[in-house]
């Protein structure tokens, strides 16, 4: 089939896709719903299936994480679909989306709905249900172009990039290193903006174990944790230099009971991101020196626990080649596509630290992701698939241009 007879055939996907978000949009896959994420995996599986030579159910690893109680939790996540076709083509490429969103069974926003001629609303539509249904239509629409036979691609759909990816991060990694581009599916901007570096993340938690005492009849017995963790989280705040890139939010704080107890426990939960590999090995060593300078103060000991989850996203020269074959393709279908820097996390991040160029916002345009205000441009849907089928088809075509350029380091 031609190129113009499949991306026509794109177009004519609109009305099925929608319908088909809708529908999707409407399983609840919240990240701890484990069920949900993994009925979301066997709906998706159903549709790339014919598509590959062979298909993996991968099972999450484990995390622990210090719950805002101040005790260690062990999460467990839903499982990885991994979807392969032609791994013998001397051109991989690794498309990486994630089944799970950011709102719980229990949370309010679960049905979507149109909002208007353009927008569809709902839980998950850009973030990223429809970016994996823009994944699968240009997949459907590349495997009917006879250059398909130079390319080999790999599909990963994890269950928990929105806590981190800590469960699927080994085999992310793994399957960045036998790939030589990467294209990921989390929706762009309203307005069509791409993402181009990506600050680097981490989630901390700080825990003060004082002594409980009656704060009437013996108050000088007591060791309060809630004073010991205000002095910690004034020294960690005081980390963030807006002008470096360096911000640190302190995002919850628990502690104490009664009035008339000493506080024995306090704990406070913080992210921080900032622009540069360097900027996280320092900003380790300072929290490792705030947190051995407070500990035992006034009979009060205080630990750290969590770590950097993503690293900075650092451009690459074969990843802006990547940027500037997306540009010149957007513009073939008159799609103006700009990049911009964001503090946002994704896993592009840890493809790129794997070494792995890629492009990680190629799903649907959309806004207010992670709020119950979330919404995506329903042309968008045919729009982006067309755009990735053309991203294909060049790597195909060049793709050693690009394999040259990761080599070169």
């Amino acid at each position: 089939m031609s190129q113009t007879a499949v991306e026509n055939w794109i177009a004519a996907q609109r009305e099925p896709l929608l319908e088909r978000l809708t529908q999707l949009a409407a399983i609840n896959s919240g990240t701890a719903n484990v069920a949900g994420v993994n009925r979301i995996g066997a709906e998706f599986a159903a549709l790339f299936e014919p598509l590959c030579d062979s298909r993996e159910l991968l099972p999450s690893a484990s995390a622990q994480r210090a719950s805002i109680a101040g005790e260690m939790v062990t999460e467990h996540y839903g499982d990885i679909q991994s979807f392969v076709k032609r791994p013998e083509a001397a051109i991989q490429v690794l498309l990486v989306g994630h089944l799970d969103t950011v709102f719980p069974v229990d949370h309010h926003f679960q049905q979507p709905q149109i909002l208007d001629d353009a927008r569809l609303g709902g839980p998950g539509v850009a973030d990223m249900k429809g970016g994996i249904l823009v994944m699968l239509t240009a997949l459907q629409a590349f495997e009917q172009l006879p250059q398909s036979k130079n390319l080999g691609w790999r599909v990963i759909l994890n269950a928990d990039e929105e806590t981190g990816s800590l469960g699927s991060a080994a085999v992310l990694e793994a399957a960045a290193r036998q790939a030589h581009a990467g294209l990921i599916y989390e929706p762009a901007m309203a307005d069509g903006t791409f993402s181009r570096a990506r600050k680097g993340s981490g989630n901390f938690t700080l825990i003060a174990r004082g002594l409980a005492a009656h704060a009437g009849r013996e108050f000088t017995k007591g060791r309060n944790a809630i004073l010991l963790l205000s002095r910690a989280i004034d020294s960690v705040a005081a980390l963030t230099d807006v002008a470096q890139g360096i911000t640190v939010n302190v995002a919850r704080i628990s502690g104490g009971s009664a009035f008339n107890v000493v506080p024995d426990t306090a704990v406070g939960q913080f992210n921080i991101r900032c622009q540069s590999p360097a900027q996280q090995k320092q900003l380790a060593q300072q929290l490792h020196d705030i947190v051995s300078t407070l500990d035992g103060s006034d009979g009060v000991s205080l630990s750290l626990s969590g770590q950097f989850t993503r690293p900075p996203k650092v451009l690459s020269a074969a990843n802006r080649l990547l940027m500037d074959w997306t540009v010149e393709l957007g513009e073939s279908l008159q799609m103006q596509i700009s990049f911009k820097d964001t503090g946002g996390c994704c896993d592009g991040n840890n493809l790129a630290n794997a070494g792995l160029p890629n492009i990680d916002t190629l799903g649907v345009a959309g806004a207010h992701i992670h709020t119950d205000q979330e919404f995506m441009l329903m042309d968008s849907l045919t729009e982006r698939a067309q755009l990735s089928l053309r991203l294909l088809d060049r790597l195909a075509r060049e793709g050693e241009q690009l394999l040259t350029l990761k080599q070169a380091g």
